[in-house]
């Protein structure tokens, strides 16, 4: 759709500038006529059509993202119209990627668009199912309640992966600083002692041999290893490209631990992304075909892809889910009682918070845990290190005394 650069004035003879979006000139001012705003001149912009493009290939942030929902519900829930809630919204925001996709939902609901249909980037957070939101909010009359049940989902989503990565970070980045410091001392430290203890002509501990022919090999062939690495690496997404096997995401699952948290949020995310769609009276089939598209683990959603085909077939949700291995027997229970009571909407909600709570109770436990075992490990290896060093000095000045 062309892009156009407008002249407007308002009913109090205010007069900016918008850049808007139409299939042509006519069609703009069938849209504007009889606004609150009237057209004063229309010129296609081809300056700012690259400017715009490449903010609308830019992803939105979510935290952006959360904060206009919160104003639209807001607006919406003191009367204000859809259109003139996004435009009150527009005229506070500076210039961003966001900003040009609320210009462009604006003019595509003013030309007849449904709200649904108009939210279509693939850079909006979270769209799959905040498209089916709004379908739901539309078929049902009940956009509002929607809108704040999604705000309150992706605020829960958001504060979960907070939560997760922060709780990780330190781990993280204890462990890439060791692997760091071994790296460094193997390959610039040692060899720099090896010379050094050559001109002795004398007999080495073990240990220091055992480090100075660990360090030649690494100085040596690093490259070898940064290649291998990589071939292995590049080898396995072949596979799986071309193969209907997943090896990393299902080894990322069998990483003790590690797995159950990414397999608990994973189901988590699910439960509540299903809960929001059936509460907004989306079906479970088609509410089921967006739900397991939150499913960033290709293992996991592999096993739960053809739920929404066997739903159609007439089997119940709490059947399929009970075929899947990998899902925990609480969940496949809480599932059963929301079908049989047609509370499922709510069990699943809860089936989400019971997950969130397992997993914040695992992340501390496990922060508390590997801390002193990371400090523990790090200074065993820095100490063996320290040894294998000044070990054949301590050798020489007892043998010169």
């Amino acid at each position: 759709m062309p892009y156009y650069k407008c002249t407007l004035i308002n009913e109090n003879g205010d007069i900016n500038t918008k850049v808007l979006y139409a299939k042509n000139k006519k069609d703009l001012e069938e849209n504007y006529s009889g606004k609150d705003e009237r057209i004063l001149s229309i010129k296609r912009s081809y300056s700012d059509l690259l400017s715009t493009s490449i903010q609308l290939s830019s992803k939105v942030k979510n935290s952006e993202f959360i904060l206009f929902n919160q104003k639209l519900v807001i607006l919406l829930r003191s009367g204000t119209s859809f259109i003139k809630a996004l435009q009150v919204i527009l005229a506070e925001m500076n210039s961003s990627a966001f900003k040009e996709i609320l210009i462009k939902v604006e003019a595509d609901i003013t030309n007849g668009e449904s709200i649904s249909n108009a939210f279509s980037s693939p850079n909006i957070p979270f769209i799959k199912i905040y498209k089916a939101s709004l379908l739901a909010g539309e078929k049902s009359g009940n956009l509002i309640p929607i809108l704040e049940k999604f705000n309150s989902y992706t605020e829960k989503i958001t504060n979960l992966k907070r939560k997760t990565y922060s709780s990780l970070s330190y781990p993280i980045v204890l462990f890439v600083f060791m692997v760091a410091m071994i790296f460094v001392v193997m390959t610039f430290v040692i060899p720099s002692f090896s010379g050094f203890y050559e001109s002795f002509n004398a007999d080495l501990p073990d240990i220091t041999l055992f480090f100075i022919k660990v360090s030649d090999i690494m100085k040596t062939n690093y490259m070898v290893f940064f290649i291998i690495i990589a071939m292995i690496y590049i080898s396995i997404k072949l596979i799986e490209k071309y193969t209907k096997y997943i090896i990393i995401h299902r080894f990322i699952l069998s990483i003790p631990f590690i797995g159950d948290i990414v397999l608990q949020n994973a189901l988590a995310v699910f439960s509540r992304t299903l809960s929001i769609l059936i509460s907004g009276g989306i079906p479970i089939p088609e509410s089921s075909k967006y739900a397991i598209e939150v499913f960033s683990n290709k293992f996991i959603h592999s096993k739960f892809k053809d739920i929404p085909a066997k739903i159609i077939e007439g089997n119940l949700l709490s059947h399929t889910i009970k075929e899947i291995d990998i899902v925990p027997g609480i969940m496949k229970e809480v599932v059963q009682i929301g079908d049989s009571s047609g509370n499922l909407s709510e069990i699943l909600n809860k089936n989400a918070d019971f997950f969130e709570s397992t997993i914040d109770s695992k992340i501390n436990s496990f922060i508390s845990l590997i801390e002193p075992i990371m400090i523990i490990v790090l200074g065993s290896v820095v100490t063996f290190m320290l040894i294998s060093i000044y070990l054949p000095i301590f050798n020489s000045m007892r043998v010169i005394q």
